[in-house]
């Protein structure tokens, strides 16, 4: 704290773009220079090899805003990397807050000050706020807390689905955090090793929520901060509607990346429940009304390549923090 009662140091608010400029606009643009107890809100960008187009129009509309960098990369280097590279900034310090947000949410009101308010408890290192769909009066909840089935290697979203009228209202822990807008210091994520590298779309953050869990961190949702999601909109899918194919492949692999990462043995994810919740993701494609066959395929390859990724040792990740 400083001679005023703030909080020392920065919020920095990490996006990782790509190809969706306008909904990463609106979000940065609606962001307040300062949070409620007074610390700077900083905004990081990277862009992930969006079109020229694309990556013209995001820089047009914010070229305005001074407190927002966009930072460019000429391969996709996927989330995690991405979310990896902009938390290694040298300006970021241990205590200043870090913000994962997706490109397509949207801040409701009061939702960055409960968030805040939170942290600065200390019972959580990690903490989310509620993440709804939809619009009013039908929103949903998209996650709201969430479980790791190490038997079956199953993620699970808690009240997916109910109204949000229903939503619980006190802070509780939970063993899973989404990626899509975790809150912590840069201490526990440089502490954490941040995201795997190599897991390029989903499951990083169910690898990030195990390994806080083994470290003795706790994990904190509080449904009184609460934020819209989109959903798909960053990897090719429309929302509510259907699942992309980039989706398919990735949640297959790195079901299994995770499952090598984390120590479960490949047998367990052939038989039981855990080769049961194998080819389900492959009878989910199959009851895709658009483009099921491509579904169907991008899901047994990524299956297969799963498979084959527990012949090859884990790499490390190519920022480390310390």
């Amino acid at each position: 704290m400083n001679v005023s009662g703030a909080p020392d140091g920065a919020l920095h608010v990490l996006i990782v773009h790509f190809n969706t400029p306008e909904m990463t606009s609106t979000l940065v643009r609606d962001m307040p220079l300062s949070t409620p107890r007074g610390r700077r809100i900083l905004v990081h960008i990277l862009d992930n090899s969006s079109t020229a187009a694309n990556l013209k129009t995001l820089r047009s509309n914010l070229s305005d805003i001074t407190s927002a960098t966009i930072k460019t990369s000429d391969a996709n280097i996927g989330f995690g990397a991405g979310m990896n590279l902009l938390a290694s900034r040298s300006d970021i310090e241990p205590s200043d807050i870090l913000w994962l947000l997706n490109p397509d949410t949207r801040l409701d009101t009061g939702c960055l000050e409960r968030l805040e308010k939170e942290l600065d408890v200390g019972t959580f290192s990690i903490i989310s706020p509620l993440i709804f769909s939809g619009d009013c009066p039908n929103a949903w909840i998209w996650y709201c807390g969430g479980s790791i089935n190490r038997q079956s290697i199953r993620v699970q979203h808690l009240d997916y689905k109910l109204p949000l009228s229903d939503a619980r209202r006190d802070v509780f822990e939970t063993d899973f955090i989404t990626g899509a807008a975790p809150m912590l210091r840069a201490s526990t994520f440089r502490h954490l090793g941040g995201f795997p590298d190599n897991y390029f779309l989903y499951w990083e953050d169910t690898y990030l929520s195990w390994k806080a869990g083994q470290l003795g961190l706790r994990l904190g949702v509080v449904p009184g901060a609460r934020l819209w999601h989109a959903g798909g909109a960053s990897s090719g899918g429309q929302a509510r509607r259907s699942i992309s194919t980039t989706t398919y492949y990735w949640s297959a692999r790195n079901r299994f990346v995770y499952a090598r990462d984390t120590g479960v043995p490949r047998r367990r994810l052939l038989a039981g429940s855990g080769g049961l919740e194998s080819f389900r993701l492959i009878a989910v494609a199959a009851l895709e009304r658009e483009r099921r066959l491509l579904k169907v395929r991008s899901a047994v390859h990524g299956m297969w390549d799963g498979l084959r990724q527990y012949d090859r040792s884990a790499k490390q990740n190519a920022h480390t923090f310390v």
